[in-house]
């Protein structure tokens, strides 16, 4: 009966390497919320620099075909027509259109993630452990067996 307690280790070792990566393995739940997440990032992101290429296409537009927003364009870059004079103030700089924007520049970060590695050495670390826990327990037989 004693040696059943023994079959119990490599049970062990197997249980704890199997829970550590299906929770902080490479492919575990937490590696996979994270790339999850960064997904859903690179989603918006990519949603935001289809809207901002359609606003783009819309400006292009109306610069090739409508005189009257090429002519408010150009004012605003300090232009003017032929007729006109301006009086320009110096050190202000040009004023540009910021309502559109390019998207912005993401770097998507490796998930963390514990190494398969690390994993089998502490399976193998909490395996020693509990067999030697074994050992001890039946070199040092209790109080209650001697008797």
């Amino acid at each position: 009966m004693h040696i059943l307690k023994y079959i119990f280790v490599p049970w062990m070792i197997i249980l704890v390497y199997t829970f550590f990566s299906g929770i902080l393995g490479q492919n575990g739940f937490y590696a996979r919320t994270h790339l999850e997440s960064e997904r859903l990032h690179l989603l918006e992101n990519h949603r935001d620099l289809e809207r901002a290429g359609k606003d783009f296409i819309n400006t292009r537009e109306s610069l090739i075909y409508d005189r009257d927003v090429l002519s408010v364009y150009a004012r605003q870059l300090g232009f003017g027509r032929s007729d006109e004079e301006f009086v320009r103030i110096m050190g202000l700089g040009i004023a540009t259109n910021s309502d559109l924007s390019a998207g912005q520049v993401l770097y998507s970060s490796a998930p963390v993630f514990v190494s398969d590695r690390t994993i089998k050495i502490i399976a193998a670390l909490l395996g020693f452990a509990i067999l030697v826990f074994f050992l001890i327990m039946d070199f040092f037989p209790s109080k209650e067996n001697r008797y």
